[in-house]
């Protein structure tokens, strides 16, 4: 049981270490071929995705299973909760840089990452813990997810566009809470974006969950299934089935892109959120604390979009939309 647990979680979670590091992958590998019907798998997920997403979208617009009893009541619930994020991210920050990689594994100075990139994100990882100068570092952060499309490709910056969206959010709420210096140059300036904050969360937790979904599986499944060929962890075949580990991956791949698409939807956002934060608890007591190390910010951001909603901004459906602070429910 604990070994078909760590298979379904290993490779349906996007931000994964095993995925981030393509799938403990020495050296290049050969672009997979088959002769399996990869348009029938592909068109089959398709058709679940949509009905997923479909069904998701009826039960918004009903207000079913909104989960809206999980918003907390309590005053300032939101801002404390922003700034307790900042300082989770942090703590991520901190502990790449001190790995020696940025914002991911394998974005590393061994494929001409800088050092002072790598320097940077600590000095940022700190601000945001300690609260000094945190609007003006999220500001700086952004900046540093920019220069990966130049040191690393648009699709390893894109695999990690939760970097940018964390940034937003963080430039827009600040650690206002917990800071060891109250100024702000930037907070009255970026006040007027503050109802769009947790919106933005949401859209790069989703775009995040997408990319990988396409880029680590779907279009490059040679390292899931070079991962499977090592570790006997095709759970589908354990049951009996003819589950070939090529659909495996494929399927694991689709589940991350349809985690992904309802969150940047925004229907039934806490659902898919609560679904989400299930899939990367388990884990933790399977792996221990070194499986929440490398999630920290991804946890943290499910978090914040279970208890807080969709933010009430970029939404396919305006009915039933989560507002913040001063926005009224």
């Amino acid at each position: 049981m604990k070994k078909i647990l760590f298979t379904v979680f290993a490779l349906i979670l996007p931000v994964s270490a095993s995925a981030h590091t393509r799938w403990f992958a020495e050296g290049e590998l050969v672009a997979f071929k088959t002769a399996e019907p990869t348009a029938l798998y592909i068109a089959a997920w398709a058709l679940i995705i949509a009905i997923v997403v479909t069904v998701g979208s009826v039960l918004h617009q009903r207000n079913i299973f909104r989960l809206g009893f999980l918003r907390p009541k309590a005053g300032h619930a939101y801002e404390r909760a922003a700034s307790t994020f900042a300082m989770i991210s942090g703590s991520f920050f901190l502990i790449a840089g001190t790995h020696e990689y940025l914002f991911s594994p394998n974005l590393t100075h061994e494929i001409g990452i800088p050092h002072i990139l790598i320097f940077i994100q600590i000095a940022i990882g700190i601000a945001f813990m300690l609260g000094i100068g945190t609007r003006s570092f999220a500001l700086a952060l952004g900046g540093l997810w920019v220069t990966t499309f130049y040191y690393a490709g648009p699709v390893a910056a894109l695999e990690d566009i939760w970097v940018l969206s964390t940034a937003a959010f963080i430039a827009v709420m600040g650690n206002d809470y917990f800071s060891l210096i109250s100024f702000s140059y930037f907070r009255e300036k970026l006040q007027p974006f503050k109802s769009y904050a947790l919106s933005f969360l949401r859209l790069g937790t989703g775009m995040t969950l997408i990319v990988l979904g396409f880029s680590e599986k779907i279009l490059h499944p040679e390292f899931g299934i070079n991962f499977l060929t090592q570790h006997n962890w095709n759970f589908m075949q354990m049951l009996g089935l003819n589950y070939s580990d090529y659909l495996f991956v494929i399927s694991a791949g689709s589940i991350e892109i349809l985690f992904g698409l309802v969150f940047v939807l925004g229907v039934v956002t806490r659902l898919n959120a609560l679904v989400v934060a299930i899939v990367f608890t388990v884990p933790l007591f399977i792996l221990g604390p070194i499986e929440l190390a490398g999630h920290i910010p991804h946890f943290a951001a499910v978090l914040m979009l279970l208890l807080f909603g969709n933010g009430g901004h970029f939404l396919v459906f305006k009915k039933y939309k989560d507002a913040q602070v001063g926005q009224g429910n």
